[in-house]
This record gives structure tokens, sequence and C-alpha cells, in this order.
């Protein structure tokens, strides 16, 4: 139990070097709390990009749901920007082409 707390904690705070710790020692990227809450979970919620790009990579599954059917991917409607993978689980990254940004927010 200790050890999964441990893995969402560093979600939580966007430590990337203590999850991807974690990761290389075989734990799930999937593990869920008490509130079926996933590293996904707390990441997308707080905004760290990085953290859903190392779990992406670790093949985490995007659509388990918490306690209230939230799934990674719908926790604040996040998706990575830029060059990198989107939290919906397309490895397909952007090239730039095409792509519109709207800067005036």
């Amino acid at each position: 139990m200790q050890r999964i707390g441990n893995f969402l904690i560093h979600a939580s705070r966007s430590d990337r070097v203590g999850l991807n710790l974690m990761l290389r020692e075989d734990i799930s990227p999937n593990v869920q709390d008490y509130d079926n809450i996933t590293a996904l979970h707390l990441a997308a919620s707080e905004g760290h990009d990085s953290i859903v790009e190392l779990l992406l990579h670790y093949k985490v599954d995007v659509n388990l749901d918490d306690r209230w059917h939230k799934t990674g991917k719908e926790t604040n409607g996040m998706t990575a920007a830029g060059n990198r993978e989107n939290i919906t689980g397309d490895s397909s990254s952007s090239t730039g082409e095409g792509d519109e940004r709207d800067d005036s927010r």
C-alpha cells in the first residue's frame, strides 16, 4: 500500500525521476488508490505534461475509471501539446505542420 502511495505522490508532485525509478522497478503505471485514482488522473489534474508523457510511454491505461467514473483522459480534458503524445494514448506525434494555435489568450 505504501508503495502505491509513494508512486501516486511522485505523480502529483511532478517528480519525474522518482516516478521513472518506480516504473523501472516494475510497478504498474495503472495502480489505483482507494478512490481508484491513478497517477494519470493526478498528473492530468495538476497539469504535469511531462508526467503524463512518461506514463503514456509506459503504456498507462487511459480508460481506467476513478470512483466518480472519470477516466484519466477525461480529467480536466487535458492533452499534451506540441511534439508530445496526447492523453488519448495516440502515440503519433505532431510535426507542427498545420497546427494552428490561438495565442491571444
